[in-house]
């Protein structure tokens, strides 16, 4: 009885098994809060505090400008290992809020890119 609790023990790690995994980057309501942003009146400054999060990329541009970019979205794995082969496939999505800021650090204007689908999980790493 004690070799066959040995030989499972060594073996169980052997077998492998399914791989769910999730990465989420901020939040939906990121796009909810930027309503809050008022063009002509919020500094670059006040964004962070706005948008519960720090921007995900600064684009100077060449006269003083920048871009402020917010981004959000969901990337979910599934898969399945067997000793040494492991089959996966990631879905993702991922959109972005931009805020572009004059000079002065004073926002101009507030563009969001397509709202992200809601990912399925699935359990087959082949296709759809």
């Amino acid at each position: 009885m004690k070799r066959v609790l040995i030989l499972a023990l060594v073996v169980a790690p052997l077998l492998g098994g399914c791989i769910w995994t999730r990465a989420k980057v901020n939040d939906a309501a990121v796009r909810e809060r930027a309503a809050a942003i008022v063009p002509g009146k919020t500094r670059a400054k006040e964004l962070p505090r706005l948008m519960g999060a720090m921007p995900s990329a600064v684009i100077p541009l060449k006269d003083g400008r920048r871009v402020y970019s917010f981004a959000y979205g969901d990337a979910k794995t599934e898969g399945f290992t067997l000793i040494l082969v492991t089959l996966s496939k990631t879905n993702s999505h991922f959109s972005s809020v931009y805020v572009l800021t004059d000079a002065e650090g004073i926002v101009r204007s507030v563009q969001a890119s397509p709202e992200p689908e809601d990912l399925a999980w699935e359990t087959w790493p082949f296709g759809e």
